[in-house]
């Protein structure tokens, strides 16, 4: 941890500090490529220099159907890292298969699930709910008796 103290305080010992923990780069557990910076310019974007070729469309955009799950995976291991419980509980149920990505990443509020049409099956919502109840709520230790 490093502590940053705010401009003009002149090493004033009331005055307020930041607190910086700096992010470890293991994403070897997960097997994931790490996410980039937030923002910033996106390279290909708009029209090319004359003389250089239009760079091809691949159709697939960060959110899209292809690649979801893998943006999903790499979502929760980011924040996970940065110290975020929930992300870490949908981690562990995600690696011991009691939860899909995509229940995660609904859970978790990347992505919305479709609205009922009536055609799906009541059991397979409310066991989807108990496995999300059971992860977050798990059932205390057995005293030995």
């Amino acid at each position: 941890m490093q502590r940053l103290h705010t401009f003009g305080t002149k090493r004033k010992s009331d005055a307020p500090s930041i607190l910086v923990a700096f992010m470890s780069d293991d994403f070897d557990a997960f097997d994931v490529v790490p996410l980039g910076q937030h923002g910033g310019p996106r390279p290909g974007a708009g029209r090319p220099r004359k003389g250089q070729p239009r760079r091809e469309k691949t159709g697939a955009t960060l959110k899209s159907a292809p690649d979801r799950s893998g943006y999903i995976l790499r979502r929760l291991v980011r924040d996970a890292q940065d110290g975020v419980r929930d992300a870490g509980i949908l981690l562990a149920g995600i690696r011991d298969g009691k939860i899909t990505e995509y229940a995660a990443g609904v859970e978790y509020g990347i992505c919305k699930r479709r609205e009922p049409n009536g055609r799906g099956s009541e059991n397979a919502t409310r066991r989807n709910d108990w496995a999300m109840h059971r992860l977050f709520n798990p059932k205390p230790p057995v005293k030995g008796g």
